[in-house]
């Protein structure tokens, strides 16, 4: 097939994406609806998210959550299960989502983080290095890519652990602060990388992180009246503000409304689906309690993995006569992204700059479509952020890294 041609096809999933009928969410506390614990007062972002895109959604995630529990040696047997066991979860349920209908978005790392800095030899001048789990998280989205021939994902960066009402000490406040940002930025080169290495791979990074911090700084401007303190601890119940307008529900938790600004800031992007939002006016529990409700997720049962989906891994690979089918599914960076062969290369007598020249061709004319798709929808492709309290201030931080020209 000429080079041309098959760019195009790469292209065209990014370019003729259906709309996002289902979510599915693997992750913590931050993220849990129910399966071990619901930890605030209302509705959290992914129940808003699936009512603001209509789609259905599906949770796995699980309180206290890490990426892999294998990748710490102190880790006890009754320990929630991670990202790795949720997605083994949910490949064992069989639901057969359409993959260009089908958003599936990860928020994790905080227990993680903790568990870094647990390990961490004091005597080690070096700050904890969170390398091992950021690889991890890159190894899981490549896992539901290749598995389940994804390629519509979300990832949220992990928040401002400095400002956690739980971390008061000042040593404390600089070694969590600290480790938010390393692990954030390490989050961000992988998914840019990610993003770069597969055409037709939508990887978009929320920076709940930035959001929470600039809410943090200027509450008002986003509809908050307190962005200090945990509601339970300066209230008791006993005060005349609503729960939604503290940020914090209790010392490392979110409201329903500091959730609901994170579900906001990515349906104003208008990146996955049109431009929309989510006012006072909607009321998400309501719908989340009706019968049948579609944004209203099952309640998932724990389960171990069994390495079923590293199995599943390697006999795609074998059946793509992939040489390197017999390698580990981790540590492959430098060999290209899910130990196959790259996509974006083609052998069939074209010289390598020829291929650059249609990859740049192509690429100006699926910018140049989703641009005017954009437009004619939104009004406003760039609006990355935006309006979380008042639809006219205030910035929120979403950044859809396939529309950043960035270094590899």
């Amino acid at each position: 097939m000429k080079p041309f041609v098959c760019l195009a096809l790469l292209c065209l999933p990014a370019c003729i994406a259906s709309g996002v009928k289902h979510l599915v969410v693997f992750g913590d506390s931050y993220s849990d609806t129910g399966n071990r614990q619901r930890l605030t007062n209302g509705p959290l972002w992914n129940e808003d998210l699936a009512v603001g895109w209509d789609a259905s959604l599906n949770n796995f995630a699980f309180s206290g959550a890490l990426c892999d529990n294998k990748l710490y040696s102190n880790v006890s047997s009754d320990t929630p299960p991670s990202i790795r066991d949720q997605i083994e979860m949910y490949y064992r349920e069989q639901m057969n989502h359409d993959p260009l209908e089908t958003v599936y978005a990860f928020w994790v790392g905080v227990s993680d983080i903790q568990k870094t800095i647990q390990d961490h030899d004091p005597k080690d001048q070096n700050p904890p290095d969170f390398t091992k789990v950021v690889d991890c998280i890159s190894q899981q989205m490549r896992n539901i890519r290749k598995v389940f021939g994804a390629n519509r994902m979300i990832v949220l960066s992990v928040p401002p652990l400095d400002l956690l009402p739980y971390f008061q000490d000042p040593d404390l406040k600089k070694q969590w602060g600290d480790a938010s940002k390393s692990f954030n930025k390490l989050l961000e080169k992988d998914s840019i990388l990610l993003n770069q290495h597969h055409s037709a791979l939508e990887l978009d990074i929320i920076h709940v992180h930035t959001l929470l911090r600039d809410i943090v700084q200027n509450p008002a401007s986003f509809g908050f009246v307190n962005a200090k303190d945990s509601y339970w601890d300066a209230c008791q119940g006993q005060c005349k503000d609503k729960m939604d307008s503290y940020v914090w529900w209790d010392k490392t938790q979110l409201t329903g409304g500091a959730h609901r600004a994170i579900a906001n800031s990515i349906l104003l992007s208008g990146s996955l689906e049109p431009s929309s939002f989510l006012d006072e006016n909607v009321d998400v529990e309501a719908l989340l309690a009706k019968k049948d409700s579609i944004y209203r997720s099952p309640i998932y049962k724990p389960k171990a993995n069994t390495g079923l989906i590293e199995k599943v891994m390697k006999d795609i690979m074998k059946e793509q006569g992939d040489s390197t089918a017999n390698k580990p599914v981790t540590d492959n960076k430098n060999e290209g992204e899910d130990g196959d062969e790259d996509e974006d290369q083609y052998d069939d007598g074209y010289s390598i700059n020829h291929i650059y020249l249609f990859v740049i061709i192509i690429a100006f004319v699926c910018i140049g479509f989703v641009y005017f798709a954009k437009t004619k929808r939104t009004g406003n492709l760039s609006a990355l952020s935006g309006i979380i309290g008042n639809r006219n201030q205030g910035r929120g931080r979403f950044i859809p890294l396939r529309n950043i020209e960035t270094e590899a």
